[in-house]
């Protein structure tokens, strides 16, 4: 099969209120005895194998006179068709489309969302073919993607499968807004009703986009198209080639939390375009879709993203700095409280992504590629600043991520160091080490001061109160049948130390019955170092063991700017935000 060939799709979608479409796909002629058919075992974007062809049935193989060719399945995700040699090959299935959350397919008598990576299968000689993909869908449905349109409206174009996979297809009833930034074409698309103001979308939106100036010297795309789910149920977004998947509560819009949450999602997924979509490390390039891809970078691939974004949401004024001062503390109060960060490198982390765990066991001995990925961005970002006089930036250290290593090409550890080593004359190899292979504690106080910033506890600036502590165990508990249900106890915390566990459930606290629905009005009644006992349920067997109270800050972290900032430290922020650093309250 040519690399000029193409390969037909058609998707029919005639019974969208039970979850299904019917799939054809017509491939040039075949120049093997056999050949075999796969759907992907992960979809781009997310680094974990998910059960992609756990919905396909009804599979039929024919050549193009219609004769019934003979198959059998080789393995969950390929289909091995015979006696295909100098024959085209036509292939019929059905596909259940109900997996909305995981943002692969989804068919309802709304809409549709496809990731063709769970749609069409695909050969290795087909790879490189252009796909022409036609939907038929209900009436009134309009469709959408990051793709070229075809000859209809339903019908779109794909250079190769790999641009197929990554770029997803919207249809059904939805909103649908145009725009134009710097001589690219922008599109909106919402499905599904809720609190979000579209128009206040579509403004920043158009604010959002000007801002990757500050980062990249031009743009890998000519059309980019934001995809927004409101709903009930699913969650998250996902990065693509030309477009961006990002779902919501339907009711997670209009508060200027859930705004903010929503613009910087979006401010995320825009990021990507460059990071991973045009520059990827070594490893991921090119994509295996049979099987896990690994990389040591892929805390740079999302731990920078969502550092990067920030960037873009200061610089549009879309996010102000005390916004930013309060995602920081939140950040500096998890790194405090993942005990993983001493057992997992931010490097270790990301080769470890595909089998990842979260819950108790995570936050001890693990860490996440996006929260230390982040943390590891900011301590490169200042010390970058610093050797270069507040000349240069990470933000160059991307450009030329950018400029050098497009795709089809890569990136390794060695070439960040050289680009590294181009933009500030430093060889970083000891820093690296400490910082992404290792796992060297962060000075944030000295980190935060740079910028004239500092930390603090007090309720307000004007709060002098002098109980600024209170106790603490290190257990985090849920309502539960017969008491309170661990759900996890932090690593070297009292409670650690007292040998509790997850799923105990506590019924007593100094042989006292437990009637509160959390532990921290019961707390209230001790003070740190004070001993308590506490009873339990474990195995259905009643145990008492001791717990030593200690404490922690009263209040939340805040982060707040240093009274008497010098004017190298406010040369400092402006050059690290893009804004001018903000005058005390």
């Amino acid at each position: 099969m040519s690399a000029h060939a193409t390969v037909k799709v058609n998707i029919s979608i005639a019974q969208p209120e039970h979850h299904l479409a019917n799939v054809e796909l017509k491939f040039d002629k075949v120049n093997t005895e056999q050949v075999n058919f796969n759907l992907p075992t992960w979809r781009t974007g997310r680094y974990e194998t998910l059960n992609l062809a756990n919905g396909i049935r009804d599979f039929i193989a024919k050549d193009s006179q219609g004769n019934v060719l003979n198959w059998r399945k080789i393995s969950k995700h390929t289909w091995q068709v015979s006696g295909t040699e100098n024959k085209k090959v036509h292939l019929s299935y059905q596909v259940y489309a109900n997996q909305l959350a995981k943002r692969t397919r989804h068919i309802d008598d709304s809409h549709a969302f496809l990731d063709s990576s769970a749609v069409v299968m695909y050969s290795e000689a087909s790879r490189n073919s252009v796909h022409t993909v036609q939907l038929f869908v209900p009436k009134l449905w309009r469709s959408f993607s990051g793709l070229e349109t075809g000859t209809n409206d339903h019908q779109f174009i794909a250079t190769n499968y790999d641009q197929l996979v990554d770029s997803p297809i919207e249809t059904g009833i939805n909103e649908h807004h145009e725009f134009s930034v710097d001589s690219r074409q922008y599109e909106l698309v919402i499905w599904g009703e809720g609190n979000y103001d579209s128009a206040k979308m579509v403004e920043d939106l158009q604010v959002l986009v000007k801002q990757s100036k500050h980062i990249w010297q031009g743009y890998p795309f000519k059309r980019y198209v934001f995809m927004v789910h409101a709903t009930s149920g699913a969650r998250g977004a996902t990065e693509h080639v030309n477009s961006t998947i990002i779902q919501r509560s339907r009711f997670k819009f209009s508060t200027r939390k859930d705004y903010l949450g929503f613009i910087a999602v979006a401010a995320h997924e825009f990021v990507h375009t460059w990071n991973v979509k045009q520059y990827r490390p070594q490893g991921i390039v090119p994509y295996d879709y049979q099987q896990e891809n690994y990389s040591n970078l892929l805390w740079l691939v999302e731990g920078s993203t969502s550092y990067l974004q920030y960037q873009l949401l200061l610089r549009g004024n879309l996010m102000t700095t005390d916004e930013l001062f309060t995602t920081l503390a939140e950040r500096i109060t998890a790194h405090a409280h993942k005990p993983g960060k001493n057992s997992q490198s931010v490097a270790q982390a990301s080769f470890d992504a595909w089998i990842s765990e979260g819950g108790d066991y995570g936050n001890n001995h693990s860490v996440n590629i996006y929260a230390e990925g982040f943390l590891a961005s900011w301590l490169l970002d200042f010390d970058i600043l610093t050797k270069t006089a507040l000349v240069k930036s990470y933000r160059n250290a991307h450009n030329q991520l950018y400029q050098q290593h497009r795709l089809p090409k890569s990136y390794n550890e060695v070439d960040i160091l050289n680009i590294l080593k181009q933009v500030t004359g430093a060889d970083y190899q000891v820093w690296w080490q400490d910082n992404i292979q290792g796992t060297k504690e962060i000075d944030f106080a000295l980190l935060l001061a740079k910028a004239g910033l500092e930390m603090s506890y007090a309720k307000s600036t004007k709060d002098k109160s002098s109980k600024q502590s209170k106790v603490w165990t290190g257990l985090k508990t849920k309502p539960g049948i017969h008491g309170l249900v661990v759900s996890s106890v932090e690593k070297d915390s009292p409670a650690w130390h007292a040998g509790l566990t997850i799923e105990d459930s506590i019924v007593a606290i100094d042989g006292l019955r437990m009637v509160e629905k959390d532990l921290v009005n019961r707390l209230k009644d001790f003070k740190a170092n004070q001993t308590i006992s506490i009873t339990y349920f474990r195995r259905d067997k009643l145990t008492t063991t001791t717990l030593e109270l200690a404490e922690i800050a009263q209040n939340e972290l805040k982060i707040i700017p240093i009274t008497k900032a010098s004017p190298e430290q406010k040369a400092f922020f402006k050059a690290w935000t893009g804004v001018d650093f903000p005058q005390k309250k």
